[in-house]
């Protein structure tokens, strides 16, 4: 009976951390943009690279368009309820390998990290593998929910 009692509990247990780890994945779903500016080209055209980061249920989805830029990313999110750390899995074609057949990212390897403050709440973006070129800090405000 103690036996029974005691699997009962751990099971309980069990079912609800993962209940939270659903509920913190769920806070994080939505759209989050990032636009990079890199300047203008001679011809005075500006440069700008927008990063589009897809979250839902079983959705994580990396867009890079812009200037030279058009890459489509398959990501894993790792959430909490405070930070979510977006993995790459493949590109939009299910390759490792980008277009130019160059492995750039390792599988489950972090591009960035997401992190709400505690004080404030404003959203925070840690750079990992995926650093775009005009960022200098590796820590600070880019991505925007939207």
């Amino acid at each position: 009976m103690a036996m029974i009692k005691k699997f009962s509990i751990t099971a309980f247990c069990a079912l609800l951390f993962a209940l939270a780890a659903c509920q913190s994945r769920a806070d994080w779903e939505g759209v989050y943009l990032f636009s990079e500016s890199l300047g203008e080209d001679p011809g005075g055209a500006s440069m700008l690279v927008e990063y589009r980061l897809e979250l839902g249920a079983d959705r994580c989805l990396l867009a890079i368009s812009g200037y030279q830029s058009d890459s489509r990313i398959r990501c894993t999110l790792d959430a909490g309820a405070e930070s979510a750390t977006v993995r790459f899995r493949s590109y939009g074609n299910g390759e490792v390998k980008n277009i130019y057949g160059v492995q750039v990212y390792q599988v489950d390897e972090p591009l960035f990290t997401l992190r709400h403050t505690r004080d404030s709440g404003v959203l925070i973006t840690e750079w990992g593998a995926l650093t775009p070129d005009s960022v200098e800090e590796k820590t600070g405000k880019y991505f925007a929910r939207q």
